[in-house]
């Protein structure tokens, strides 16, 4: 009697198993970034109707390996013709990146896209935002800008935070020619190259280095002893210390001898510092105190206890802190007359679109906006005006427009005085200005009253936002 031939077929259950078993092996070989963008579409998607598949057989045989399809390349022309516009964006939303700013941000963001949208969009077309988290990664923002401009289509960049993700981004877009309005980095380096499709609208760090130089030198010799002497107190953080070095090398340009000291953080006790600054041989102008968050207020609490303080011949001035008019008069209830240093709009310079931008931000956030919530909102508003008066959805027309701005949103008046029209070629001009908003706000408030609400701070420079006529409120009680 003949042996039965051993049999070669599977059952069907064990053969689904094979071919999942395979399956799940090669996807575990592979470890591919899922790209997971935040988009604000004007058309809900379709979900496809699922299919039953029956495994009957497996069949070995050799197959060619058919390339992935070439998605459809962008076309960037008359806008008349576009069935949408697409805005990119590029936030930190994770760490290790900024996440409240992110935040901040994407609402920001959203606010302004909903409120083209309602208007009507852009020339009739609508708006659709698609946003990539850049987790303070320069690899994720180049590889996210490069998925916005082939794939989603995006006919203008915005957004940005952080120097090295800024400066990644930005070659793509030069590399893939299309434009970016970045709104939350300050390095001067970033538009020093003149690449035609880069253009910022956040103050710069030297912008921002110069602003208390043209402020004081505007004061001019506070205490009337013919000394032009200022101290500046500031943590020892290397990015502080960074700071106070740039503003020192102006001050020392505009005339003031310049004496810098730093506290250790964190400190209950100041007088130290306090007994260094007393026993100066002149009187110093101003301090500025550049301790973060409320340990300020204990810093110029302790100040003014010691006898240094605007009453005795010496202006304080300190960040935005001390905005938080609460917490501040709590801790420093003797700080009337105390300058405050601001970036961005208040509410006593913002034009009517910034009010009701903020009026929108409440609703996600409860205070007024910062500078890079205004500038976000601002740089979706900016491309879209850009946009429609070029009616053209191509790079090269729409950096033109740009670069012929002159329109006045939340946070001020868009112009951008240097490009390739008027280059910025005189050696007196610094490299950063090529594409700059020069007027983005930098503002000096003082309290004049105990207890005064911040919003009824007047603002004291600079000469163009200031809501009084002189640049300091305050004057010594006492001169030499």
């Amino acid at each position: 009697m003949q042996a039965p031939k051993p049999r070669t077929e599977k059952p069907v259950g064990f053969v689904v198993l094979i071919v999942v078993a395979a399956v799940w092996v090669a996807s575990c070989g592979r470890a591919t970034p899922t790209l997971m963008p935040t988009t604000m579409s004007t058309e809900p998607a379709t979900p496809a109707p699922l299919q039953a598949i029956e495994v009957t057989r497996v069949v070995e045989r050799v197959v060619t390996a058919t390339p992935a399809p070439t998605p459809p390349a962008c076309v960037r022309g008359n806008l008349a013709d576009a069935r949408e516009v697409v805005i990119g964006a590029l936030v930190p939303l994770s760490r290790p990146g900024a996440i409240l700013t992110g935040f901040a941000m994407q609402a920001a963001l959203s606010i302004a896209v909903d409120d083209l949208n309602m208007a009507g969009g852009i020339a009739g077309k609508p708006v659709r935002l698609v946003t990539y988290d850049t987790a303070n990664s320069p690899e994720l923002g180049a590889l996210y800008a490069e998925r916005l401009i082939a794939l989603d289509c995006a006919a203008v960049l915005v957004g940005v935070h952080h120097v090295q993700v800024g400066m990644a981004v930005k070659e793509v877009a030069h590399r893939l020619q299309t434009p970016l309005i970045i709104s939350a980095v300050m390095a001067d380096e970033l538009t020093a190259d003149r690449y035609p499709e880069v253009f910022r609208i956040s103050p710069t760090w030297t912008m921002l280095a110069q602003a208390p130089a043209q402020w004081l030198a505007e004061v001019g010799d506070y205490n009337g002893d013919d000394d032009r002497f200022v101290v500046m107190v500031t943590d020892n953080a290397s990015d502080s210390l960074t700071h106070t070095e740039r503003v020192s090398g102006w001050l020392g340009a505009a005339g003031f001898v310049v004496e810098s000291l730093t506290v250790d953080l964190p400190a209950n006790d100041f007088s130290p510092v306090i007994a260094r600054i007393v026993a100066m041989e002149h009187v110093p102008d101003a301090i500025f105190l550049g301790v973060p968050g409320d340990t300020v207020f204990r810093l110029q609490q302790q100040m003014l206890a010691a006898g240094v303080g605007p009453q005795q011949r010496t202006l304080l001035i300190t960040n935005s802190s001390a905005l938080h008019d609460a917490a501040f008069w709590a801790q420093a209830p003797d700080g009337v007359f105390t300058v405050m240093s601001r970036i961005g709009p208040w509410p006593s310079t913002t034009s009517a679109l910034g009010l009701q931008f903020a009026e929108k931000y409440r609703g996600y956030f409860d205070r007024w906006p910062d500078m890079h919530s205004f500038a976000a909102y601002d740089a979706v508003r900016l491309a879209a005006d850009s946009i429609e008066r070029a009616g053209s959805l191509a790079p090269d027309v729409i950096i033109t427009a740009l670069e012929e701005s002159d329109v006045v949103l939340a946070a001020g008046r868009y112009r951008f005085p240097y490009g390739a029209a008027n280059p910025p070629d005189d050696p007196a001009l610094p490299a950063h200005v090529w594409h700059q908003w020069l007027d983005a706000p930098m503002l000096y408030l003082q309290y004049t009253e105990p207890g005064q609400s911040s919003i009824a701070a007047p603002v004291i420079w600079p000469p163009s936002l200031r809501t009084v006529d002189t640049p300091v409120l305050s004057q010594p009680a006492t001169r030499r």
